[in-house]
């Protein structure tokens, strides 16, 4: 199969100046790793998600594979083109968004700005009015294309840099955090608009964020990245799958303060919250290994004089996943 992304060792350095004697001597100086090895495969017409930390090495990784920085190590093919080799290839097949722009002119009005950026792609006058119409439409940005750009909310303007990023009709679209600085009524809008354009126009994308309901929302795939590593990769449920943990609800009766420290106290036991109503007390217990740990926290409640009404296990979340990667190092493989 051939893959839109594929990263092969991947890796950057860069160095770390901290003062003018640095400079002088270069060979002393320490470098700092923002990606390291990392390994990726992303299919044709995937929505795939890079989700991490601030400062994980997200935006490093969007660099590479736009061949706007060089890897210190190791290559990626994007779509069939190597990102060093190839360079001129593979910035013709991608598109590019971020989450600030800064690069419109913000006198000139959206449809200006879409036909000045069209005549660098080398579109003549009327190939690139034609352009610019279709992908106003696409963008559902028709009826503001003549304001200024300065007037547009930032919603507005990140469809604008959608737009821009289409100019060229690239096979992918890599999205540097597209909804940051958004306010969560445009962000979601936006995130509709994102699912909606992969659907209708078949590209390929490959966003970054920190948002996990974002990425939770909209990815076909995930691959979380923590200080400089691939942590884990995979579709939503093979993630959520990673490790033993397990979370189990409990519906309780007679349920006792001392109950409650009696559990908390079990091996195995990573946290049990507690909501009281009425004469029925509801558990939520997450735990490491729930074959070993349950039947020992059904006997402690029976013999603490508890009746168990009702047990089922649920599903971990995306946020307990990612809390136990970046709080914890861990790393799920």
């Amino acid at each position: 199969m051939e893959y839109a992304i594929e990263t092969f060792g991947l890796t950057k350095r860069f160095a770390r100046t901290k003062s003018f004697i640095d400079l002088l001597h270069p060979l002393r100086r320490k470098e700092i790793t923002a990606i390291d090895d990392v390994n990726i495969k992303i299919k044709k017409g995937e929505l795939f998600g890079v989700l991490g930390p601030n400062g994980a090495g997200k935006t490093t990784l969007i660099k590479m594979l736009c061949t706007l920085i060089l890897p210190t190590s190791g290559t990626a093919s994007v779509n069939g083109y190597d990102i060093i080799e190839e360079e001129d290839d593979v910035r013709a097949s991608i598109g590019l968004v971020t989450g600030e722009e800064r690069s419109f002119y913000w006198r000139l009005s959206g449809r200006q700005n879409l036909e000045f950026f069209a005549s660098l792609h080398g579109f003549s006058y009327s190939d690139a009015h034609r352009k610019v119409e279709e992908l106003l439409g696409i963008v559902d940005m028709v009826d503001k294309a003549d304001d200024r750009f300065h007037n547009y909310s930032t919603g507005m303007k990140q469809r604008m840099a959608i737009a821009r990023g289409l100019l060229n009709d690239p096979d992918m679209l890599l999205m540097d955090e597209p909804t940051k600085s958004l306010d969560p009524d445009a962000a979601r809008h936006l995130q509709e608009f994102i699912k909606q354009l992969v659907k209708d126009q078949k590209k390929t994308v490959f966003l970054s964020t920190h948002h996990l309901d974002e990425a939770e929302h909209l990815c076909d795939r995930i691959v979380i990245i923590d200080r400089a590593k691939v942590r884990t990769c995979g579709s939503l449920s093979e993630i959520k799958k990673t490790g033993n943990e397990v979370i189990y609800i409990l519906e309780v009766r007679r349920f006792s303060d001392e109950m409650l420290d009696r559990l908390s106290g079990l091996n195995g036991v990573i946290d049990v919250s507690m909501h009281a109503r009425s004469d029925v007390s509801s558990l939520e217990i997450r735990l490491s290994d729930g074959e070993i740990v349950l039947p020992q926290i059904i006997e402690t409640i029976v013999e603490g004089g508890g009746r168990i009404q009702a047990c089922k296990m649920d599903e971990i979340s995306l946020d307990s996943v990612f809390a136990r990667i970046v709080d914890g190092g861990e790393d799920t493989g």
